[in-house]
């Protein structure tokens, strides 16, 4: 056994007010963790399980013990769920029986959360056969335990249904554990276990399916929780409408029978219950909603039920009612979820469904209270207007908004703050469904002649309250963004100028406004109206738009010389100079879609990429905004091209730093495509930094500490410098195929795996396609004419043939399991063989005499779809080579 040392001072030191004696004992726990692990949990067990202790001692104990096996940190989790595999037994089996034991000890609340996290890890490895029976032994105990213990391990049985793979919990393990938190649900049971039961089988109903299936056990069960909505303990009643709308997110095709009943407790408890209850009832509607919206949205019609389009006559003027319902105490609380605010959401929803047959019951809600003396009213009137605008056709909603914009225009001076803030989000709700959308051969709704007193009302509002002006700011977004770019004037074209600079001063004043919150969004939502101004600027005002870029350079420029007084204002320059590079994106961009335009910059690209480096230099001394200015360096590279060549002696460094930061993954990532940038931009010129990357781009792709959403990027950017340097790839060859190899082979492993392995597995062979492709075309030329280390690099990728076609073939599996083709890595791998069968002549036959066939099923795909873009002739000339090298192929 692992040697016990006395962990109790430094338990107790966790809690302390004092943040000094606070960390010093976190680190202390730590550092006993890190050096001796068996010895951390046999002490911190200990500590748990001793009676003497005081009860917060213990519960610091059990919070340990439970963190030494999780983690938020997925790398993190996986390292800790490793050392826990590795632990003794005999010291994991004490552990297991100490937290059983303190079920019924007064730190339950705290070991039902730590056993649930053991038990994740030991299920999976077919370990702790016993702790189910255990905890079906509390709840079946004669005479019965403690009601604590039986609250305890109800709550215990809910985590572990929520934490771990159902596929581990045997059919016989599910009933038994539904049959006992059903019994603990039982009226004769006290309220505070009924309450733990409810909260149990809320995360335990994805295991239900089996029961759901057969009508009694389902009516059982339906009838159960239907009468929990009914508890007098108001957090019951909620408990149990939380189940009902977990229950319908997971069975909605099952309660047809139910819906009436359903429909009786829901909107009772939205009329007439508490706030709490009444927004939980409210939410299984919107998950009925959501869901139906889902299966109309995947043309699976069929499977709809229409229970939103059956309620809405009679639930829709609820929810309206609700909306009046806002709350005095919260209203200030923009995190606050309230009965109004889960209304609103569900009328938004409605209105999806509903289209066109929503609008005549929010019209007359909106036209009945919209002048109404009591602000409530008002605001709720705005707000359903508003709401109803994501659904219905144009055609429905065209003369409706023309006699409204006026109206909603003179609302911005409205006496209440919070009418004018949601005014405010109402325009931006006609200007992103609306504007632009006017039903063919309508006049815009936003007229010529309406434009200058629209644009006077919302440059008066940024003057307001930053809550309203962060609104005003966001409807300028969507106002600019129904305007066509690509046109030589727009209506915003003679405004263009005064309104950016209204808005550029409207941030400085958020900058220094006391409330720091609220101004913040306000800032950065005046910066992302100038952003989009600028993208859907006209080409008349292109010259405009390289005056703003030359305020921004000089803008961050002057920011750099700021001293920086404190942590906090490090923070908030960091953030305005993210803003600031942000701005220099979209103006580059913006004048890089005209030659006239982007020959404008060339006077400046000194200036500007001088700039850059400044912003990169200073992030090194402590000042975060890496991340932006490594982006704009990126869209400078391809603005300027091959030109970037002189600038990467001094840009090659931070290249190397942003690669190597693996704390701050977000920043890697970006760094990664912009030397893909760099690539593209410059070619052959990046060969003399090549050692370096590709040995940094190799180590992270072996790193199990690098954050896994980099690594398809990485590999990428390993085609990309292929494609770059050509035949010089040759040198990383040996290594590269070598690391694609073991890619490849975790790609096949993650096959058929669960909706998130499958999205991220595309990711990654996405990425594994991308290397190979770059690597073939780069180094083809060689290969064809034989020259150089051409016949080296063929012979080492036809001994990579086999594992390159195992690898497409498991793409081609996912119809086979019942996946759908994801389109760019169908069309990337098909464009793959193609290369492949171009430059080695191996290729072909290989290919036919593959133990696997399950590429064909990419080709007919690819076929079925068509190519509706014109970009795919490369897809169409791989499939031509295919049926040449593969004859009778069947496609």
């Amino acid at each position: 056994m692992a040697v016990v040392v006395d962990l109790s001072a430094a338990l107790a030191s966790t809690f302390s007010p004092d943040n000094n004696i606070r960390q010093q004992a976190e680190q202390h726990l730590e550092q006993l963790k890190q050096s001796n692990f068996p010895s951390f949990l046999a002490s911190i067990t200990n500590e748990l399980g001793n009676e003497e202790r005081a009860d917060d001692v213990r519960q610091a104990a059990g919070l340990q013990l439970k963190n030494s096996v999780d983690a938020k940190d997925a790398a993190r989790r996986q390292d800790l769920v490793a050392k826990w595999t590795g632990t003794d037994g005999a010291l994991k089996q004490h552990i297991r029986d100490v937290l059983l034991r303190c079920l019924h000890s007064p730190v339950r609340k705290t070991v039902a959360l730590a056993i649930s996290k053991f038990a994740a890890i030991d299920m999976a490895a077919n370990e702790w056969a016993a702790l189910v029976p255990s905890l079906l032994n509390n709840m079946g105990a004669q005479p019965p335990v403690a009601l604590g213990t039986r609250q305890a391990t109800l709550t215990t049985l809910g985590h572990i249904c929520e934490e771990v793979d159902e596929a581990l919990l045997s059919p016989d393990n599910v009933n038994m554990i539904l049959t006992a938190i059903v019994a603990g649900m039982g009226p004769t049971e006290v309220d505070d276990v009924r309450l733990a039961a409810i909260i149990a089988l809320t995360n335990a109903i994805h295991l239900a399916k089996n029961n759901f299936e057969v009508e009694n056990e389902r009516s059982y069960l339906m009838q159960v929780v239907c009468q929990g909505t009914q508890a007098a303990k108001q957090e019951m009643r909620k408990a149990a409408f939380e189940c009902l709308q977990n229950i319908a997110d997971n069975y909605y095709a099952k309660l047809q029978s139910y819906m009436t009943e359903l429909y009786g407790l829901t909107t009772k408890a939205i009329k007439d219950d508490e706030d709490e209850v009444a927004t939980q009832a409210i939410e299984f509607w919107s998950t009925i909603a959501e869901y139906e919206q889902e299966l109309l949205d995947d043309g699976k019609e069929s499977d709809c039920k229409n229970f939103i389009l059956a309620a809405s006559e009679y639930l829709v003027p609820i929810l309206l009612e609700c909306l009046t319902k806002q709350d005095e105490d919260t209203i200030e609380d923009e995190g606050a979820w309230t009965r109004a605010k889960a209304a609103g959401l569900c009328l938004k929803l409605m209105a999806r469904i509903c289209k066109d047959r929503i609008v005549n019951q929010v019209l007359a809600f909106t036209t009945t209270h919209i002048s109404s003396t009591d602000w409530h009213f008002r605001e709720a009137a705005t707000f359903a207007f508003g709401a109803m605008m994501d659904g219905p056709s144009p055609q429905a909603l065209d003369s409706i908004v023309r006699s409204a914009l006026p109206f909603l225009l003179n609302a911005l001076k409205d006496q209440h703050r919070v009418v004018r803030e949601t005014t405010a989000w109402a325009l931006g709700r006609v200007f992103e469904h609306v504007h632009g959308n006017e039903p063919e051969g309508a006049m815009p709704i936003v007229s010529k002649d309406m434009l200058p007193g629209l644009l006077n009302a919302l440059v008066e509002s940024l003057k307001d309250e930053p809550r309203v002006a962060y609104f005003v700011c966001d409807a300028v977004c969507l106002l600019a963004q129904g305007y066509n770019s690509g046109d030589e004037t727009a209506p915003l074209s003679p405004f263009l100028k005064d309104l950016v600079q209204k808005l550029y001063e409207a941030a400085e004043v958020y900058r220094n406004h006391p409330s720091a919150e609220s101004s913040g969004k306000a800032q950065v939502a005046a910066y992302e109206a100038i952003n989009d101004l600028v993208r859907s600027s006209a080409r008349d005002t292109l010259e405009f738009v390289g005056t703003l870029l030359t305020v921004v350079l000089q803008a961050i420029n002057a920011n750099l010389e700021v001293h920086l007084a404190s942590q906090q204002a490090a923070e908030k320059m960091a953030t305005l100079q993210g803003q600031f590079c942000g701005m220099l994106v979209v103006c580059m961009e913006r004048l890089c879609r005209s030659e006239t335009a982007k020959a404008a910059l060339v006077p400046l690209r000194d200036q500007i990429m001088e700039t850059l480096l400044k912003v990169l230099t200073r992030t090194h001394t402590g000042m975060g905004v890496h991340e932006e200015a490594m982006l704009a360096v990126g869209t400078f590279t391809v603005a300027v091209g091959s030109d970037f060549e002189k600038y990467l002696p001094q840009f090659a460094p931070f290249i190397r730093a942003g690669l190597q930061d693996h704390m701050q993954w977000q920043v890697c990532l970006s760094t990664v495509g912009v030397l893909g940038d760099v690539c593209r931009a410059v070619g052959a010129a990046v060969w003399p930094y090549c050692d370096e990357l590709v040995s940094i781009v190799l180590s992270n792709l072996g790193s199990p500490t690098v954050h896994r959403n980099i690594k398809p990027e990485l590999l990428t950017v390993l085609g990309d410098i292929a494609l770059a340097i050509e035949g010089l790839f040759a040198k990383y060859l040996d290594a590269v195929l070598t690391i694609l190899r073991q890619a490849m082979g975790m790609s096949v492993q993650m096959c058929n795996k669960d909706y998130d392995t499958y999205d991220y597995n595309n990711l990654l062979r996405r990425g594994i396609l991308d290397a190979l492709t770059g690597i073939v075309q780069g180094l083809s030329d060689d290969i064809t004419k034989g020259s150089n280390a051409g016949p080296a690099s063929r012979d080492r990728l036809t001994a990579e043939l086999p594992a390159i076609f195992q690898f497409i073939c498991s793409i081609g599996s996912d119809q086979t399991a019942g996946d759908a083709y994801d389109d760019e890595v169908s069309r990337a791998a098909i464009a793959l063989m193609g290369d492949l069968i171009s430059i080695l002549p191996t290729a072909g036959p290989g290919l036919a005499s593959a133990s696997g066939r399950e590429w064909v099923g990419l080709v007919s795909y690819v076929l079925s779809c068509g190519d509706d873009s014109g970009s795919n002739s490369n897809v169409h000339w791989a499939i031509d080579l295919l049926r040449k090298a593969v004859p009778n192929s069947g496609f």
